[in-house]
């Protein structure tokens, strides 16, 4: 392969993915002079075909600092517009353990102030290991998401009164009447009336209150979250828009 066809090849890949584009977070990535993908971190790079080779397939490959990177500038970014806007709210990011629950994935993110979301008794299980392996400041806050087992809601029991931050998200009647007496904040889920363009088009939601049922909930002791779940991989702004504006007049 000529040098000149090797740039062309290069180019057209580079174009294809899109690499190399602060806008579509493609940055980071890059082909090289073979016509191979590189990853950069910093100044060193990787080659991806290298590593695979001595691996094998399926290689699962983490950058935490592109992780710090992300989490650094969605809080700077939030910060920023409060102090602009001047609202007197504060804003947490909450890293969802579903995503990954490996701490090569959980720490790089908590590292850059991200509190924790959990939807099972086993993700905070997890919480508890990392908690008692002085993996993290006790002023964290973990949101307690999905269907509460008993299992579940005792170790949220346990952590709360260990002194952790635990905000356990009502989803229903039953767990509206097992956390009446919960001593710290709790949120509340709504199943809002809203359909938006997505790879999940929602059409029955199981969890969480009607709108209807929601407004006739009566004050909620210590309530310091509304929760919403829309769907998954929104294409359009209008997808994220539309519910907030929903949630907001609920609120």
């Amino acid at each position: 392969m000529t040098t000149k066809t090797a740039a062309k090849k290069k180019n057209g890949f580079k174009k294809f993915w899109r690499l190399g584009i602060e806008e579509y977070n493609t940055q980071n990535f890059d082909i090289g002079p073979d016509g191979e993908l590189i990853v950069r971190e910093g100044n060193y790079q990787y080659n991806i075909f290298d590593i695979v080779k001595k691996y094998g397939t399926s290689t699962e490959i983490v950058f935490p600092t592109v992780i710090e990177n992300r989490v650094r500038d969605l809080i700077e970014t939030f910060n920023a517009y409060i102090k602009v806007l001047g609202y007197r709210g504060k804003f947490y990011y909450h890293y969802a353990m579903k995503v990954n629950q490996n701490k090569e994935f959980v720490l790089p993110a908590v590292a850059e102030g991200a509190n924790l979301e959990v939807s099972s008794a086993n993700e905070l299980f997890l919480v508890k290991r990392m908690i008692e392996q002085d993996k993290f400041n006790v002023k964290i806050r973990v949101i307690c998401n999905g269907p509460k087992t008993t299992r579940y809601l005792d170790l949220i029991e346990e952590l709360k009164n260990k002194g952790l931050i635990v905000i356990p998200i009502i989803e229903d009647f039953v767990e509206l009447e097992r956390l009446k007496k919960f001593k710290g904040e709790v949120g509340v889920r709504v199943n809002l009336d809203v359909k938006v363009n997505s790879h999940w088009d929602k059409r029955f939601n199981r969890y969480g209150f009607t709108e209807n049922e929601l407004l006739k909930l009566g004050k909620i002791k210590n309530l310091s979250i509304l929760h919403y779940h829309i769907s998954s991989q929104i294409e359009k702004i209008d997808g994220f828009i539309k519910p907030m504006k929903r949630a907001l007049e609920l609120y």
